[in-house]
């Protein structure tokens, strides 16, 4: 009995357009089975071919001398470290899975990266995160917030990764809609890096993994109400939450790899085997002859559809000479994991599926996903309608005890410390280098059996972006950069994760494009290229009954070498006496900062000033003085203003600071402004001649600021308080909103 040909009504109910239908009907010279026909709606999805974004996309420079793999090219990017070694670098997000089950999605976005990097040789060396959620009064942000830092808490422990830094910021822009970004990388011999690529005729395709399935199938793992109980697909939450297969997939294929055994690896995703299957179909030029009733399952029932598409975490495909087969399976037996002959390596550039001796679907790989001709859209947009304000702090009365403003803001959570949740991460899998007794900008993490470190970070202020997605997102990479350089790397590369409401929406299509053209203009100006990325798309949140797009968040993630340990630098203040700098200049500017939000209650203005010039001057000047070992601390003046900067350097060994404002400038713009290209760094007595000389040589603005005292805060010769009773309110307001106080 023949099979029915798919109409367009069922076409368009897989949200596949009458004129993709038609496209998909002309690629294959028939009609589609219905098979193919969801094999082609599943790889056509933004997600998996980036349509509606990726002529945007490839504006951005993927290119550079030390370029080892492109955006796009790979499940992660790689960028060259030196002496042998690649840095395998990738970013995720897992929004939408967050803000359902947020404890599962943030602990299966994480096993996702891993995968990644993992895929292409390299073993996952750290976890950076950048999180969003709803303003502070609303019990669905506690909620949301709790379950997002538990399910990174317990995939940390069980993958032993450790979770080394990020960001988190609370705004109303993402009520019950949570951004959870997640930066991973890993270091790998340069001639061991692995690609997602099946070649040579006869070489065999494995699945090894966990056994497969019927996750994600017909709804979205995350739509079932495991949580509660619902047990709609025979999945136990404790399986879901078991990272164990993920850790020992990730140990045999750097087992694996070590030994020369893999032609190329690639993860499964949401895409299932089939996306798999043709991205490496792709990538080798290759066809491939794939046996769906040979694949591993966990359910005896899975038909030819549900095995295809899958979303089962923890597995991959691998390709490998025939003779190797043993070797692969003893290992994998070893780590207790499924491994099964998925079919091979064939001639042309087809995937063609069989089940049971029947072939289900033929599909020409080069048309689908990331195969390079799949459907590019380029979407209408148009300009921001907000009425920007420009604040003129001349028009507002100055505070009148500013000692009162900085207890006001302490109850911002967006300018308090996350110590409550970063409590929660395993500071005994941490390595020396990425658990030094005192903070920096940027998180480091050693290399193993050299005197070097890699340095990242994860940077984007969504305030910059709300009335200028363009200024905003090049101020977060000047961010980023600057933080890697506050801690003595020489940044390298960038991961972009890419976060906005509904594309088809002209406004918001608008501040996606703003994003890109500023990304691309700072990658430009500090020669950076992008090594990979993600988008998300469809990030809304109900208000007054209609549906509304997130803030624009394009999050940078950056990452850095430090050449020699030595220059290392944290934030935290050293000695009493030492004395304090300003380096940059100083503005009468409070636009978009958390004073103007907080305390002038004024929710849309024009990102605050920034210039590239000065910017890539006072990065000059700052890894200069860090290399001659000229300064005791560097951090640079970002989400707060200069006060808290002053605080946070404070804080870890209790030193507070006696500092005098400029009186060429607004009392509240100098201490809470957020004007960019400014850094506060302290040196010692011994070395204050050489330091000055050193920046009058320099030609960079700076002023000095006072010094660092035993404890007590003192502004202006005005007494603030001390040190002690103002780390507790900083360290302590997160704890006190999760418990409600």
């Amino acid at each position: 009995m023949e099979t029915p040909i798919p109409t367009l009504a069922e076409a368009e109910k897989l949200n596949i357009t009458s004129k993709e239908f038609d496209q998909i009907k002309e690629i294959l010279q028939r009609n589609p089975s219905a098979i193919e026909l969801e094999i082609f709606s599943t790889l056509w999805s933004e997600h998996a071919c980036y349509k509606n974004s990726i002529h945007w996309l490839k504006t951005l420079p993927t290119n550079g001398e030390k370029v080892l793999v492109e955006a796009g090219a790979e499940s992660a990017g790689a960028i060259d470290l030196g002496n042998g070694l690649a840095c395998v670098v990738k970013v995720e997000t897992h929004n939408h899975p967050c803000a359902i089950q947020p404890r599962l999605g943030a602990n299966t976005g994480l096993r996702l990266l891993s995968r990644d990097i993992a895929s292409m040789g390299a073993k996952p060396m750290a976890i950076l995160n950048s999180l969003r959620f709803g303003e502070g009064k609303r019990d669905t942000a506690k909620w949301l917030f709790e379950e997002v830092a538990n399910g990174m808490s317990e995939f940390e422990k069980g993958y032993n990764v450790p979770i080394v830094g990020g960001e988190t910021f609370f705004s109303k822009g993402y009520n019950s809609s949570p951004v959870v970004n997640n930066f991973a990388f890993g270091v790998v011999d340069k001639n061991k890096l692995l690609s997602g690529v099946a070649k040579g005729e006869g070489n065999l395709i494995l699945i090894i993994g966990a056994l497969t399935g019927k996750d994600g199938v017909d709804s979205d793992v995350f739509t079932d109400d495991v949580i509660a109980g619902v047990d709609v697909k025979s999945v136990p939450l404790e399986l879901l939450m078991d990272v164990s297969v993920e850790k020992h997939l990730q140990e045999a294929i750097e087992e694996l790899n070590d030994k020369g055994h893999l032609l190329g690896a690639q993860t499964i995703g949401n895409q299932g085997i089939i996306g798999a299957a043709c991205e490496m179909s792709v990538r080798g030029t290759s066809g491939l002859s794939l046996h769906m009733d040979k694949v591993p399952l966990r359910e005896n029932d899975l038909n030819a559809r549900e095995i295809l598409l899958a979303q089962t975490w923890s597995r991959m495909l691998v390709c490998i000479t025939p003779e190797n087969f043993e070797t692969v399976k003893k290992v994998a037996d070893s780590k207790q994991l499924a491994v099964g002959i998925l079919g091979e390596v064939v001639g042309g550039d087809n995937v063609v599926c069989h089940y049971n001796g029947d072939v289900i679907a033929d599909i020409p790989s080069k048309f689908v996903g990331m195969g390079g001709e799949a459907p590019v859209y380029e979407l209408k947009y148009g300009p921001v309608n907000i009425d920007a304000v420009d604040i003129n702090i001349e028009q507002y009365d100055e505070p009148d005890h500013y000692p009162d403003v900085i207890k006001e803001m302490l109850v911002n959570l967006n300018v308090t410390s996350k110590k409550w949740m970063t409590d929660k991460f395993d500071e005994s899998i941490k390595t020396e280098g990425s658990n030094q007794r005192f903070p920096s900008d940027s998180a480091f993490v050693d290399i193993e059996g050299t005197n070097q470190a890699i340095a990242a970070t994860m940077d984007c202020n969504s305030s910059y972006m709300k009335t200028d997605a363009n200024i905003g997102a090049q101020i977060a990479v000047a961010e980023a950069a600057r933080n890697i350089i506050c801690g003595g790397g020489i940044p390298l590369g960038v991961s972009d994760c890419l976060n906005y409401g509904n594309p088809f929406e002209e406004e918001v299509y608008g501040t996606f494009v703003d994003s890109i053209i500023g990304i691309t203009k700072a990658c430009n100006d500090f020669n950076l290229p992008v090594l990979s990325g993600n988008v998300s798309f469809f990030n809304q949140h109900s208000e007054g009954g209609q549906l509304k797009a997130i803030t624009p968040t394009p999050v940078i993630g950056m990452v850095g070498l430090v050449e020699d340990k030595r220059h290392h630098s944290t934030l935290s203040f050293r000695h009493k006496g030492d004395m304090i700098f300003l380096i940059g200049q100083s503005r009468n500017d409070v636009n978009s900062s958390e004073f103007a939000s907080s305390v002038l209650n004024i929710k849309y203005s024009l990102p605050p000033y920034y210039d590239f010039e000065e910017e890539k001057e006072l990065q000059d000047a700052v890894a200069g003085m860090i290399r001659e070992g000229l300064v005791r601390s560097v951090h640079d003046v970002s989400n707060g203003g200069l006060f808290f900067t002053l605080l946070e350097s404070g804080i870890p060994l209790e030193f507070g600071f006696d500092i005098t404002s400029d009186a060429e400038i607004r009392k509240e713009a100098f201490l809470f402004g957020e004007s960019q290209s400014r850094v506060v760094v302290s040196v010692s007595p011994a070395k204050q001649d050489e330091f000055v000389d050193f920046m009058i040589e320099k030609n960079v603005p700076f002023s000095i600021l006072g010094h660092v005292t035993k404890g007590e805060i003192r502004i202006d010769d005005e007494a603030y308080g001390f040190i002690g009773d103002m780390k507790k309110d900083f360290e302590q307001r997160l704890e006190q909103w999760v418990l409600g106080k």
